[in-house]
């Protein structure tokens, strides 16, 4: 059975799935190059149904994550809202009204648009599925558990935030949820706002500052903001800390006497900022390890899935693996709401009893390759010339260039599924060096100084740098860095003495396996720096994407596959 996964809400992705075995999966955000873009994502279904050689009427059903006719518990949130504050009711209803126009619509008339926009044939009725479930079924269909706990946290659902289930084998059973407005998500997000960042954008960059702070406030907002409760819930209190408020920079008197001014997008970042990003991690950290011990005490299980939103904070990750009670945790590549397309199309293959090929998803390449011909064409018409090396020679190559402080863009396979670059659309640089951070800010990246670069690892040696309890393939956990091995790769350590760590396996990556072997033997270290390839957009997706990149940066080398390309410089300085 092939089934079409899509959303198009906030990061709109679709994924194709046939008996349970992943095709092909993508964020619309690669073709249409805007970062979270909100739309159907036609882009990413084209290339989907490309891949498999199908044409849209041949797909079985569509799936989608969003039962969008569920509005009761929304539609009370904005009758309170209008009859407490004309401002937010504002608020509210110009969001909804947003919604209304564009996502529901397309959902409404979603098998006339796809039928219209995609190829031209008949699509098959949609299905629309529980949100949450969708999320659920996204990390428990793919992951190596027969049973595990289930946690899902994020902004919101059709009518929940957060999610507490069981799964069986691929059954999933609900055990308990979180209504809106209680929501860890917008609580974060709504904090971001204040800290002068986008709201569901730029959580990762207050979770990179809360490093630098101290959580002088976190007491406050756990009495006043975002209380726990005995059952394992938690409330969230919008009358002082609103969401839909804060999207619009608008922030209550109470919640200004509690944290002083809110920042603007233009002001300096001061130690108040830094100390108030310190405390929202500390509270959303202190709320999702009380839901995962509340859900390992009901289920006494010792394996965790892990979805939604809040499942990209890589730090609350690590402590509830830690300190929760389970001793295994999966989390999938696309944790958020791009990875709940996928979700669905697997959670409908099972509910049509077509899950034969149920898989462990190891790997996130599940996006767009190129051939070497394509790849040529692009250097061609950018008026660029290559080398073209097998790979042990090319992994040599470029190890040494990287130890000897070049950088390198990394351009190889398929593309990477959710948020990161995983050794396939990557930045690469040697994490030895001291002033590596700096000189890729100044070089490249050109963004806030305080935010950390992660490290690539051999999975076989992450035990003699890292204090990992277990793989960590997708880059979503922080883990100490061991006292020794801190003045051998500085450039990878956060200020609190931390790394965000990918581990490569045999089989995953082999041509980035290579590379880090090299690597490895030329300096002794088999760790990168790897940072996603991309500057101030969505990651590259195609050769004249990482071409165009690659030439508005100062880096010295690009590859693409095989293909070894150097500016004239960098080439005349290895003459």
């Amino acid at each position: 059975m092939l089934i079409l996964g899509l959303s198009n809400m906030r990061d709109a992705a679709a994924a194709l799935v046939e008996n349970g075995r992943v095709i092909a999966a993508a964020e619309e955000e690669r073709f249409v190059r805007v970062k979270h873009v909100t739309a159907l994502p036609v882009q990413a279904i084209r290339y989907c149904l490309r891949t498999a050689g199908v044409r849209l009427c041949d797909v079985d059903a569509v799936a989608v994550p969003w039962k969008y006719w569920q509005v009761g518990r929304r539609g009370a949130l904005a009758l309170g809202a209008m009859i407490r504050s004309p401002k937010l009711c504002w608020v509210k209803g110009k969001r909804s009204t947003e919604r209304l126009t564009q996502e529901w619509k397309e959902l409404f008339f979603l098998r006339r648009y796809l039928t219209r926009l995609i190829d031209g044939t008949a699509c098959p009725e949609p299905v629309f599925l529980d949100h949450h479930l969708c999320h659920a079924a996204s990390s428990v269909l793919v992951s190596p558990f027969d049973r595990a706990a289930v946690l899902i946290v994020d902004g919101a659902s059709e009518a929940h935030t957060t999610m507490l289930a069981q799964a069986d084998g691929p059954d999933i059973r609900v055990l308990q949820r979180v209504p809106l407005p209680h929501s860890v998500g917008q609580f974060y997000a709504a904090m971001t706002a204040y800290l002068g960042f986008k709201p569901d954008h730029d959580e990762y960059i207050v979770m990179g500052l809360a490093a630098y702070g101290e959580p002088r406030f976190a007491a406050a907002l756990r009495e006043q903001v975002l209380r726990l409760l005995p059952d394992g819930g938690f409330e969230l209190n919008t009358k002082i800390f609103d969401f839909h408020l804060a999207r619009q920079r608008m922030f209550s008197p109470a919640i200004l006497r509690l944290l002083g001014p809110n920042r603007q997008p233009e002001d300096e970042v001061t130690q108040r900022h830094r100390d108030v990003a310190a405390s929202a991690q500390m509270v959303l950290e202190e709320t999702v390890l009380h839901l995962a011990r509340h859900l390992q005490r009901l289920t006494g299980l010792d394996r965790l899935c892990l979805a939604g939103g809040v499942a990209y904070n890589c730090v609350a990750n690590s402590r509830l693996w830690r300190e929760a009670g389970f001793r295994e945790i999966y989390i999938p590549s696309a944790a958020g709401d791009s990875g709940a397309a996928m979700g669905a199309a697997l959670w409908l293959t099972h509910r049509r009893g077509a899950l034969t090929e149920r898989m462990v998803m190891r790997s996130a390449s599940w996006g767009p390759e190129f051939t070497e011909q394509e790849c040529q064409a692009a250097l061609e018409r950018a008026g660029l010339s290559a080398e073209r090396l097998p790979d042990d020679q090319l992994c040599e190559r470029v190890a040494g260039e990287l130890a000897n402080g070049r950088l390198v863009c990394w351009f190889q396979g398929r593309m990477e599924w959710g948020p990161r670059g995983l050794g396939n659309r990557s930045l690469l640089a040697d994490p030895r060096r001291e002033d590596m951070r700096e000189l890729i800010n100044a070089k490249v990246k050109l963004r806030e100084p305080f935010r950390p670069f992660a490290p690539s690892v051999l999975e076989e040696k992450a035990s003699e740098y890292f204090d990992l309890p277990s793989p960590s393939p997708f880059m979503l956990l922080t883990v100490p860095v061991l006292p020794s091995a801190k003045g051998l790769i500085p450039a990878v350590v956060h200020v609190d003495g931390s790394a965000r760590i990918q581990t490569v396996d045999a089989t995953s990556n082999p041509r980035y396996r290579l590379l880090l072997e090299a690597f490895g033997r030329q300096t002794g270290i088999p760790i990168l720096l790897n940072t996603s390839f991309n500057v101030n957009e969505p990651i590259v997706c195609t050769p004249e994407e990482a071409v165009d990149c690659f030439l508005r940066t100062d880096v010295e080398w690009l590859v693409l596959g095989n293909l070894l390309i150097g500016r004239p410089t960098a080439v005349q300085g290895n003459a």
